[in-house]
């Protein structure tokens, strides 16, 4: 199950909290409002409590449970 959370003004940057079973992760994912807006890129995420950002959206994920 894959969450955001809330963001804290219009500067701060998106978390996307990930699991292990979504993994291997590409941004933008499928479905993504992102999708189409750059390139698809591989974020390099392995285990419970990596993180990893989007080098062009700047998107942080996080790998939980």
């Amino acid at each position: 199950m894959t969450q955001q959370e809330p963001q804290i003004d219009a500067l701060s940057t998106p978390v996307v909290k990930v699991t292990k079973k979504e993994l291997p992760l590409c941004c933008p994912r499928a479905g993504d409002t992102t999708t189409g807006l750059h390139p698809r890129v591989f974020i390099p995420l392995k285990q419970i409590g990596d993180e990893a950002s989007c080098r062009y959206c700047r998107t942080l994920y996080r790998v939980v449970e």
